[in-house]
């Protein structure tokens, strides 16, 4: 008989094992089914480390661990309701009495597939090498140092074929190129030039996460079983990432990373988010309008701009593209995020967009009946006539195959594949939003200060255009005012020399009164007033002063 499990605990008490050996390593210090466990978390409301939290841990990087919300003291209670062999059980189950079908229902309930999408974590085991923190690693433990040997001052690492092996499945190739003091290439090109067997694409992820993995055997091969090369010393050093959400204050950090880790995937019978439903329903109606345009004969040039999702994803797909949005806006509304009518998100006073693609497969185009009608017309008119024209039929149609992608502000992007689905990395999603809010935040702010800088440049070139015609005015004025001295210097000099000729009669004394008067017209530190011509403008140019005499006019 399987034996059941009941462990009772307090919340801070699962909390701390959950962050000190990750929720895989909890599920087997007490033999819990992996995803079993995830549900019961989930519901006692405790967090669990994010996406790259323990990569991060190893490579001693920054990390922000997410605060446990009260009451800590709680007891909870954690069961092994499944027996650890329930795959076998499971196989002569049947769905003939009730229990049977209460039992596939718990089943369901706790399956990853059928329920809310699973968080996007990283729960790691930590790999062996980084959990020593002395440098004989578990791996060294186990396996032992690498064999070396030195030549000419140069040390020569020795590659055994069946060591390198157990080693490449035991940790990360970037931990072992640590062992040899080499890069983690050269380890692969050792492993190339071996015939040994490398963990595929996803291998260490699944691993962690507690699902079931292959080890590829190590195949028979004639090749050389030892390989030497130098021990550069090289290490793998990961680029320097700087803290996820870093822009914000510690207390909105934890929470943004809290509602991340827990965000579901609503039911599908439940009420969508009001700006959704407006448009999915114009979604519909562009689509009908469009089928229609096309019956009559539009070219795509004089049909209607495409909405969003619109032309993009297939009819089939579209419900399962807005109920991932109506997810991540019911998770984000409660942050003061808004979403637009073409479901942008706006968050921190940024609108960010999303583009979501559906990939498409090729398959050989089947031509219709219409098709083989005119292939036959164009094969009895090439036998007629030397200027047949061969109809145009596509080799190839381009069927969508339901695989999603979608990007954040055209710079990250999120795809189904084989390790998971968007679904699974909608916490992921929720952050690069931040992420992308930030930077067009940046990118704005970098705008207005160049818009600034700008227009700052351009006020002080107008101000030195405005200085420097102020400058030629008063220039022109100075020159204007010292030519009008000139001409009144020359009267009053003309008139001492008239002066000085000789006996003078009352006419010409009048005359040097006369002369005088003009004089102090002219000079502009007396500007006096003439009778005929009023007062001297000094500071206009010698034709603007220039007099003139009045001519007859005609009335």
């Amino acid at each position: 008989m399987p034996e059941y499990l009941n462990i009772e605990m307090t919340r801070k008490q699962l909390y701390d094992e959950i962050w000190e050996i990750s929720v895989a390593g909890v599920a087997k210090k007490y033999n819990l089914p992996y995803t079993h466990l995830m549900k019961q978390i989930k519901d006692a409301g405790i967090p669990i480390p994010p996406s790259g939290y323990w990569t991060k841990l190893n490579f001693n990087k920054p990390v922000t661990k997410l605060a446990l919300p009260e009451p800590a003291d709680e007891i909870i209670l954690i069961s092994n309701s499944l027996p650890s062999s329930r795959k076998k059980k499971l196989q002569t189950l049947t769905n003939e009495s009730s229990g049977g079908a209460k039992m596939e229902a718990g089943i369901a309930e706790a399956s990853p597939a059928l329920e809310a999408p699973t968080l996007p974590v990283e729960e790691q085991v930590p790999f062996p090498s980084t959990t020593m923190k002395d440098d004989a690693s578990e791996v060294a433990q186990t396996i032992g140092l690498p064999e070396t040997y030195e030549q000419f001052g140069q040390a020569y690492n020795i590659y055994d074929r069946e060591l390198l092996y157990n080693e490449i499945w035991l940790a990360p190739v970037t931990e072992i190129a640590k062992r040899y003091a080499v890069s983690d290439v050269a380890i692969r090109k050792v492993c190339q030039s071996l015939d040994i067997p490398t963990p595929p694409v996803g291998y260490w992820a699944k691993l962690r996460a507690g699902k079931a993995v292959t080890r590829t055997p190590l195949p028979i091969t004639n090749k050389p079983t030892k390989k030497s090369g130098v021990r550069s010393g090289t290490d793998y050093t990961p680029p320097l990432e700087k803290e996820t959400l870093s822009f914000l204050n510690e207390e909105d950090r934890s929470v943004v990373h809290s509602i991340a880790t827990q965000i579901r995937l609503p039911d599908e019978n439940a009420k969508m988010h009001p700006t959704i439903v407006a448009h999915r329903k114009a979604v519909i109606e562009w689509k009908k309008k469009q089928r229609q345009q096309e019956i009559r004969g539009y070219n795509r040039r004089g049909m209607d701009t495409p909405l969003f999702l619109a032309d993009t994803v297939s009819e089939e797909a579209l419900p399962r593209v807005l109920h991932i949005f109506d997810a991540l806006i019911k998770a984000m509304e409660p942050l003061e995020c808004s979403l637009t009518s073409d479901l942008k998100f706006v968050l921190n006073g940024e609108t960010v967009s999303v583009s979501v693609t559906e990939s498409k497969d090729e398959i050989k185009h089947v031509a219709t009946k219409e098709e083989n009608v005119q292939l036959l017309k164009y094969e009895e008119d090439k036998r007629r006539h030397s200027w047949a024209s061969k109809p145009k039929i596509r080799k190839y149609d381009y069927v969508y195959n339901g695989r999603i992608t979608v990007s954040v502000n055209s710079s990250k992007s999120f795809r189904d594949c084989k390790s998971y689905v968007i679904e699974d990395r909608l916490g992921d999603i929720m952050i690069s939003f931040y992420e992308a809010s930030d930077i067009l935040r940046q990118e704005r702010e970098a705008r207005e200060a160049a818009e600034r800088k700008r227009k700052e440049e351009e006020r002080r070139k107008e101000e030195h255009r405005q200085r420097v015609n102020e400058e030629v005015d008063q220039t022109l004025m100075l020159e204007n005012l010292s030519e009008d001295y000139d001409i009144a210097c020359k009267i009053r000099r003309y008139i001492a020399a008239v002066k000085a000729s000789g006996s003078f009669d009352s006419k010409k004394m009048e005359w040097i009164e006369w002369a005088n008067a003009k004089a102090d017209w002219y000079d502009p530190t007396i500007a006096r007033e003439d009778e005929f011509f009023g007062k001297r403008d000094h500071r206009k140019n010698a034709d603007q002063k220039k007099l003139e005499r009045n001519s007859y006019k005609w009335w």
